[in-house]
């Protein structure tokens, strides 16, 4: 299956060398890649791929490993085969094309000599944590390493904004860890919408769109609470648009801007507004009140 990947989306002929030379044929180069693939790819170690009868030595793998496949290489292989198994699906046996991934992370095992290994709390173990962002259930178009400790909000929108692919990503599906309410904020105005799957959802609180209509969505009683604090949004949009201006461009890190604030008041303005903001309630949290279509653009103020 890798090979026949490689030979219909001709992904390997963009591996360069990392020092931008190179004298390896074509061909030859194209069959270490794919050994030195398979060998990573299911854990079975260059070692072991080595020991086949293919005619190349394990120390021919390892340079090819170290001159060609870096991480940049590696994720525009996975971007190229994305791109042609987007352009190649048929309509009639996938339907349209979807806007929406779905994104959750993986606790991986790892050695405790491993420089990046972590304990993990929730897992109970050590290790790493790979998030990955999927399409249509069957096609993984971003895939990241993550501490143990590191936000999932940041990862998700990292994944959603920088997988590189065809496909313009309009949702994201992720559960509770991978969503925030300073998370539902960020997403808006990145353009994409974040729907979770909460898992104390009838603690879930909302804010009314405004005052005086106490009863203007009857079926959200017991959820909903003060009004939204439109001028606090008001005083804090501009500062907001530049940390989603700074996400979108690069220029500030996504998990430094998600940082949780100190525990001890005073609470940053812009943070405080973030998490005040109503900007969209999940669908899939307004589908279980009987909502499914409900257009509010509210999370919290």
């Amino acid at each position: 299956m890798l090979k026949e990947a490689v030979l219909r989306t001709g992904c390997l002929d963009a591996v360069t060398s990392v020092s931008g030379g190179g004298s390896l044929s074509p061909e030859v180069l194209a069959e270490r890649l794919l050994l030195v693939i398979y060998a990573y790819g299911t854990n079975t170690g260059i070692k072991a791929v080595a020991s086949g009868g293919h005619g190349h030595t394990e120390d021919e793998l390892r340079y090819v490993r170290r001159r060609y496949l870096s991480a940049e290489s590696a994720r525009a292989i996975a971007v190229q085969i994305a791109n042609a198994t987007f352009a190649a699906r048929s309509a009639e046996l996938w339907g349209q094309g979807s806007t929406a991934v779905a994104s959750d992370s993986t606790h991986v095992r790892a050695y405790d000599q491993n420089l990046f290994t972590e304990w993990h709390s929730r897992y109970g173990g050590r290790g790493v944590l790979i998030c990955w962002h999927v399409e249509k259930k069957s096609l993984a178009i971003h895939s990241q390493l993550i501490n143990c400790t590191a936000s999932e909000v940041a990862a998700m929108i990292e994944g959603a904004m920088r997988h590189g692919t065809t496909t313009d990503v309009e949702a994201n599906y992720t559960d509770s860890h991978g969503q925030s309410e300073i998370g539902f904020g960020v997403t808006r105005l990145l353009n994409f919408d974040l729907l979770p799957r909460i898992k104390r959802i009838n603690k879930v609180k909302l804010y009314r769109p405004v005052a005086g209509e106490p009863d203007a969505y009857p079926q959200l009683t017991p959820a909903l609470t003060r009004p939204i604090r439109w001028e606090l949004i008001a005083q804090q949009y501009d500062q907001m648009i530049k940390y989603a201006t700074a996400i979108r461009t690069r220029t500030a890190s996504t998990e430094a801007i998600l940082r949780p604030s100190p525990a001890t008041p005073p609470t940053p303005p812009t943070r405080r507004c973030w998490r005040s903001a109503v900007l969209r309630r999940p669908s899939s949290w307004l589908a279980t009140c009987g909502f499914g279509t409900f257009s509010g653009r509210s999370r919290r103020a």
